[in-house]
C-alpha cells in the first residue's frame, strides 16, 4: 500500500503545477536569481514571489544559508530581510560579506521552536518583507501550507534552511535544493589564488519539474569580501 505522505507529496505537486502554470511565463512575478549557473536548475531565471524556497544541508555549517542569500539577494536588495535565529547561533556581522545590509534586516532570536513558526509566518504576511529566512527542523504538511498562504499574501520570498532528511516529508515550496559541501580539487592552488569553498546544489523539486539535475557552486574570498567564482561547472545529473 503507498504511504500516505508520498500520495500527499504528489497531490501537492499537482496543485503546485497546476496554481503556477500562468506564473511560471510571467517575469513580472519573478525576482531575478542572484547565484550564476543555478538557472539551469529553474524553470525561470528567477524566483516566485510570494513563495518558498527550501534549502536542504546534512549537518549543521554545511553553508546553505550562505548560497540561500547570494541566490536570493535581489529579493530583499530594497526592502527588508527578515532572519530568523531559531538556534540562536547567527552571528550577525558574519552575514555581511553576503551583500547582507544590517540597517536592512531584522534579526530575530525566538525561545521556542513553535515561536519560531509563529514569527515566521507573521514576517511572510507583511507587506514590504522582501525575504524571510529561517531555520526549520521539524515542520508538518498543515504548518507549511500555512507559510505558503502567509508568503502569498505578504508577496516575499520565503527561505527554509531544513535538514536533509526532510527530503522525504511533503512540501508547498516552489523549489528544493540539496545542499553538499565538496573537498577543494587542487589545495595547492586554492592556498595561492586564496581559500574557496564549493558546493553540490542538486534539485529535489521545482516548478514544472520533479529535479534530479545539479551543478557545482564555488565561492572565494576575495580583497571586498566572498563572491562568486567566474565559472559554474555543471554536475553530473544525480540518479
Amino acid at each position: 500500500m503507498v504511504a500516505s505522505h508520498i500520495i500527499a507529496d504528489l497531490s501537492q505537486r499537482i496543485r503546485t503545477m497546476e496554481r503556477t502554470g500562468q506564473r511560471c511565463a510571467t517575469k513580472s512575478d519573478l525576482t531575478a536569481n542572484g547565484l550564476p549557473g543555478l538557472e539551469r536548475l529553474l524553470c525561470e531565471a528567477g524566483w516566485p514571489r510570494g513563495g518558498l524556497v527550501e534549502w536542504l544541508a546534512e549537518g549543521r555549517g554545511t553553508g546553505s544559508m550562505g548560497l540561500a542569500l547570494w541566490a536570493s539577494r535581489a529579493a530583499w536588495h530594497d526592502s527588508l530581510l527578515v532572519m530568523i535565529d531559531s538556534q540562536r547561533e547567527l552571528y550577525a556581522p558574519a552575514a555581511i560579506p553576503f551583500a547582507v545590509d544590517l540597517s536592512k534586516t531584522v534579526f530575530i532570536r525566538p525561545e521556542r521552536p513553535p515561536d519560531a513558526l509563529w514569527s515566521l509566518e507573521q514576517a511572510l504576511r507583511t507587506r514590504g518583507v522582501g525575504a524571510v529566512v529561517c531555520d526549520v527542523e521539524q515542520l508538518s504538511p498543515q504548518a507549511c501550507r500555512r507559510l505558503q498562504l502567509a508568503a502569498e499574501t505578504g508577496g516575499g520570498l520565503g527561505i527554509l534552511l531544513r535538514p536533509a532528511k526532510a527530503r522525504g516529508q511533503p512540501s508547498f515550496a516552489e523549489y528544493r535544493f540539496l545542499v553538499q559541501p565538496l573537498p577543494q580539487p587542487d589545495a595547492r592552488l586554492a592556498a595561492v589564488a586564496g581559500a574557496s569553498r564549493r558546493w553540490r546544489v542538486e534539485l529535489l523539486r521545482g516548478r514544472k519539474r520533479f529535479g534530479g539535475d545539479s551543478v557545482i557552486v564555488e565561492l572565494s574570498d576575495g580583497p571586498n569580501g566572498l563572491s562568486l567564482a567566474a565559472q559554474l561547472a555543471s554536475a553530473t545529473p544525480a540518479a
